[in-house]
């Protein structure tokens, strides 16, 4: 409703309560007392409204031309913006006036970078470390004491030829030997702060575990290859160096006849190949450093045909070497002179690991104020069952 469309319906109106009074003013004195009364207060009444809706009118006519003035100032300055545009448009680049403009821009943490955050998703990635898994190939047996007794029966019964009526001799009694696997333990202690449990956005317990669970599994891999036994597993690589002549306590070395492996290993690691007894080649395997076989795969024969080779499984590429599984043992010695370089053998004979207790957590939230202490512990031992079933090639000194 526009201003001129209320003043007209209230001029209306105040002109029908003017009729109505001067009515009202023409019967007084002709009623009796009360009935002039009430035309009186209908009088009153009819008086105050009016009042009321003119203070309303000027209340609203306020208001429309408030309303208008600012409809005017804003089309005002948007008409000024447009013209200041549209002046710059028309500006050359020789007469442009430099303008500075600040703008907000994720690319700058001052500038509102600080105000777009990455999302953390809850995924943790880890680094990935080599090891020897021994534990694939080697025989595993677990146990409830310390340590476990194995009977070795290394040795030869004695026998002959006797003629009819000749006479018979006594023969050579084998012998039983024993060899003694003890669970040694293996520990890590590490300790994460109460705030950084409560407020990590991952399992940062899991986290841990995880990461000490799989540091104490190639700590043990490590033992299975060279450790000393002293508080720890034996490794195979630790024994003595035997020949053909088998003897308890020596494993068999094969000198590869080169200091590397080029193509005048590829003898050798034929020659070590077949130094291992035919009931142990079935199972037999090969073990050493990744980077080791990658270097033989480069050896070629006259006919420059590859000497290594790999086996297609379920779409995996498996390593072979010799028509025989490679399995890669990162604690083996890398390709250098006198070097340990390879083994071959059939583990699940060869090499016995004995469990005492897997992996043991004790969450110890008191010892330190503030922090909780996560003791982890494993026993396992491991030593050679077999001296005969395993065979390492040796590059030439």
């Amino acid at each position: 409703m526009s201003d001129l469309d209320i003043k007209q319906t209230v001029s209306e109106i105040e002109g029908a309560f003017a009729d109505l009074r001067t009515e009202l003013d023409a019967v007084k004195g002709k009623q009796d007392s009360l009935d002039e009364l009430k035309l009186d207060r209908i009088t009153d009444d009819i008086t105050k409204n009016l009042e009321t809706m003119q203070e309303e009118q000027q209340k609203l006519k306020a208001a429309m031309e408030r309303q208008e003035k600012e409809g005017d100032a804003n089309e005002t300055l948007e008409q000024k913006h447009a013209k200041e545009f549209d002046a710059f448009l028309r500006k050359t680049d020789q007469n442009r006036e430099e303008i500075e403009i600040r703008a907000m821009s994720t690319d700058v943490d001052p500038d509102g970078g600080y105000l777009v955050r990455p999302q953390l998703v809850n995924k943790v990635v880890d680094r990935v470390f080599e090891t020897s898994p021994i534990r694939l190939v080697a025989d595993v047996i677990s146990g409830s004491t310390k340590s476990i007794e194995l009977l070795i029966d290394d040795n030869e019964s004695g026998a002959g030829w006797v003629t009819e009526g000749g006479t018979i001799s006594e023969t050579d009694t084998p012998e039983i030997g024993m060899k003694e696997i003890v669970a040694h333990k293996a520990y890590a202690d590490p300790k994460i702060s109460e705030e950084m449990i409560q407020d990590s956005a991952v399992n940062i317990e899991q986290w841990l575990q995880n990461k000490v669970g799989d540091r104490i599994g190639r700590l043990e891999n490590t033992a299975f290859v060279n450790g000393n036994g002293v508080g720890k597993p034996r490794g195979f690589l630790t024994y003595a160096a035997g020949d053909t002549t088998y003897t308890r306590g020596e494993i068999e070395r094969v000198n590869l006849g080169a200091t590397s492996f080029d193509a005048t290993a590829a003898d050798g690691l034929i020659e070590l190949h077949n130094s291992l007894k035919e009931p142990f080649q079935p199972n037999a395997v090969y073990g050493m450093k990744r980077a080791s076989y990658g270097e033989i795969l480069k050896v070629k024969g006259a006919d420059t045909h590859y000497f290594g080779a790999t086996l297609l499984r379920d779409g995996q590429a498996i390593p072979t070497l010799l028509g025989k599984r490679v399995i890669f043992m990162d604690d083996m010695p890398a390709e250098q002179s006198a070097a340990l370089a390879v083994v071959y053998g059939d583990f699940s004979r060869g090499y016995t690991i004995y469990d005492r207790v897997g992996l043991q957590v004790l969450r110890d939230p008191f010892s330190k104020k503030g922090f909780v202490e996560y003791y982890t512990t494993k026993r396992t031992g491991g030593d050679v069952t077999n001296f005969d079933a395993l065979k390492i090639g040796v590059l030439s000194a």
